[in-house]
Parts: structure tokens; sequence; C-alpha cells
């Protein structure tokens, strides 16, 4: 078995997602394909589109063998926890061969020299790096300017100072360092490889071709009928979301849960330093904002300053929502293995990779939640209860009208033949 690894969010499955497998595939050599994927809660603190079990077919459907969940402290967080928390998971199997990521630059060297000399901070790159901050450059054209003295210095690639800037300032690119940081901390045998992201950009709401951002495709469902936009997703994908909506269930967006979030800001005003990423003062200024505002958007440009980026700003609030408090993130965010693997979807070939991870590993393969009242671990308690909290939270807005108890125990993985 050659297993490809992937850590990917699914918010939908999008034809550009299609490329990024078909491709990722061939150049691994791939005989088996296993997909890291958040659950209900996306890296950049937003809620998903579909629920967890949706996307996890859609993407069986699409050609994945198995996904299965990355747990929910990792999901939410900085690209460097985030990306730790996927490679981990991948690494705990002790028998995944290869990742293979999406990157603007589309070149593993460079990202990989770029990872190697930031987790060994040589004492020239720290000293250039230390000297062009007391000069008052912001951290990331200091830091750019720093690799770029160190690598020209002793001609390791050949590169400009305006193009690792690019490098360092583009989305994909950060988490394919971090990946191959975290590979490199973990001593592990994974190789990783990279494709060029193609067309849009990550954050483009532009539908203006058949491959586009997932942002473009959330952001016209809300004021387009699935039609107009069929193009920009597999069948399979297409097929699902028309059915969800068909039978339903909700298509969420941020804004749905500003009333639960502005009630715990409210309720929890003198704890809110308690979560995770809520330090600098920020406290005030959400509490504050709360009154000012009618929505989430609103709330964010309301916090918005120099200090705080909208990216940090809707991670910390939905740290604050999910309950996500810093003690837990600096208890699990450095381990070395993680205790569980959650399936979501899976195949024939899905089958085969739960056989080879549970001679391979003595991770816990969870496929009923019923099993996991009788683990007694305090790591593996605090990453999946706050799984379960998560969705119990998102289901509330996705799920409501039909809701019959916490969806972790009443939903199976999907097998899809």
């Amino acid at each position: 078995m050659n297993l490809l690894g992937l850590i990917v969010e699914y918010n939908p499955f999008h034809n550009g997602h299609l490329y990024h497998l078909n491709e990722s595939k061939k150049i691994t050599n791939a005989t088996h394909t296993i997909a890291v994927m958040s659950g209900n809660f996306m890296q950049r603190g937003t809620p998903a589109l579909l629920d967890k079990f949706i996307r996890a077919e859609m993407a069986v459907k699409n050609g994945v063998d198995l996904v299965v969940e990355l747990p929910t402290l990792y999901a939410c967080q900085s690209a460097e926890i985030f990306s730790h928390g996927g490679i981990t998971l991948l690494n705990s199997l002790n028998c995944v061969n290869s990742v293979c990521f999406g990157s603007e630059i589309g070149n593993i060297d460079i990202l990989y020299l770029i990872a190697e000399i930031l987790i060994d901070e040589p004492e020239i790159f720290k000293n250039k790096l230390k000297n062009y901050l007391g000069d008052g450059l912001p951290f990331p054209k200091a830091r750019a300017s720093a690799l770029f003295d160190y690598i020209s210095k002793n001609n390791l690639y050949d590169t400009s100072k305006e193009t690792l800037l690019e490098i360092l300032n583009s989305p994909n690119n950060i988490l394919g360092i971090e990946y191959i940081k975290s590979i490199l901390k973990l001593n592990s045998k994974i190789k990783p490889y990279t494709i060029n992201r193609v067309n849009s950009g990550y954050n483009s709401l532009n539908v203006n071709d058949s491959i586009c951002s997932a942002s473009a495709i959330r952001n016209a469902l809300k004021s387009n009928t699935l039609d107009t936009i069929n193009y920009t997703m597999p069948k399979h994908t297409y097929d699902i979301i028309n059915d969800v909506v068909k039978n339903g269930f909700n298509l969420v967006y941020n804004d749905d849960f500003y009333e639960i979030l502005s009630s715990i800001i409210l309720r929890d005003k003198d704890n809110l330093t308690d979560y995770f990423e809520v330090n600098e003062g920020i406290e005030n200024k959400i509490y504050n904002s709360i009154f000012k505002c009618q929505n989430i958007e609103e709330l964010q440009n309301e916090i918005k300053s120099k200090r705080y980026t909208m990216t940090k700003i809707s991670r910390t609030l939905n740290n604050i929502m999910l309950g996500i408090k810093r003690e837990d993130i600096i208890k699990t965010k450095d381990l070395n293995e993680l205790p569980y693997l959650r399936v979501l979807a899976f195949n024939d070939k899905g089958c085969e990779i739960l056989k080879e991870i549970k001679k391979s590993s003595e991770i816990e393969v969870i496929t009923k939640f019923s099993k996991i009242k009788h683990i007694d671990s305090e790591i593996f308690n605090t990453l999946i209860n706050y799984d379960i909290k998560a969705t119990n939270m998102y289901n509330l807005i996705y799920n409501k009208s039909t809701l019959k108890g916490p969806v972790d125990y009443i939903t199976s993985p999907k097998y899809i033949k």
C-alpha cells in the first residue's frame, strides 16, 4: 500500500479540490488516500457550509478513500497549530507514505529550505532578524529579509528578497512551510510534495471559471441558486448540496452564530481572557463592540485595528464561542502523537486503510462513540470533548428542526460503495 495523506477542509469540495486530489495521486503514485478534514469549524474561525459527515461523503464520492476528522482544537487555529495537528495525526498512523498540499509557489525545494531554517534558527539568521526588527521593519518583511541574507550568503538557493516576501505572505505557502516544519519536528518519514494552486486565489470571491475558490462558491450560494454555479463543482458535490437543501437542512454562515456568540461574550465578560488568543486588551474591544453591532461582520470591523488582523479576530471570536481555553491549547498543541482517529466516511479501499492502521498503530479508531466512555486519558478527553461540543453547537443551526440528540453519538461514518 502506498498511502497518500491530505489535510483539507473541503468547504465544499469543488473542481480545484478534484484537480489537487488527482494530481497528488499522480505525483506520489499513491494506491490509497486518507484525508484529514476539519470538522464543523474551519481554520479561519468560521463555520462549515455543510456538516462534516456530508462533506466527508462528498470527498469519498469524488475519489478520496478515507476521511477522518482533524480534532477541533487544531482545526480552528493558526497555520502552525492547524498544520501540526494534521501532520501529527497522519504520522501517528505509522503507515502514511506521503502528504501533498497545494501552494502558490508549487516548489517543494524552497518551501523545505525555509522550513529547515525556521526550525534550526541558525545564529546568523537570528541576528539578522533581530537587527531588521530593531530597524522597525514589520515582522513578515524582517523575516523575509533575514532569510534572504542567510540563503544568499550561503548560496543555498537562487531567489530574490521580493520572491521570499511573496512566498511568506501567501496563505497556502505558509501552510506548506508549517506542514514541513511539523514533519521535521516529528522526525517523520512522511515525504512532502506540493502542486501549484490553479486559477483563483485562496480568498478570491470571483466566480468566473470552472475552478474558483471555496470562498467564492460559499459567497455565491448566499445570493444565487445552486444551478448558477454548478460548473464550479463535480456532479457529486452538486447532487449532495441539492439534496441537503431539499431535505430542509440549512447552509451555514458566520452570521448564523451571532446571537450565540454575543450572549457568550456578555455572559463571560470577566473571563474572556481564559479563551485562547484573547489577549493584549482585545477582550475590552470585543465587549465594548458587541453593543454597537448587529452581525459578525460588523463586529469584526469594529474590532479590527493595525494590531488585530481580520483572520485573528475571526479565530478569536470562534474560540470564545466554542469555549476553547488557552490552557487546553497549551496542553495539546505540541503533542507528538494523537490519541484517536475519528472516521467520517470511507469506501472499500478505506476499509483496507483502516485494517493497515490497526496493524501498524496503537491509535484508537473511533467508529462508534459509545466506546469512548471507557477511555481514561486526559488528553483524549480534552480533545474529544471539544469535538462533541463543536458538533452540537453547529447542529443547533444546521440541523435544528430534526435534532434528536448529540450528533456524534447518533451518526455513523458513511460507507460509500
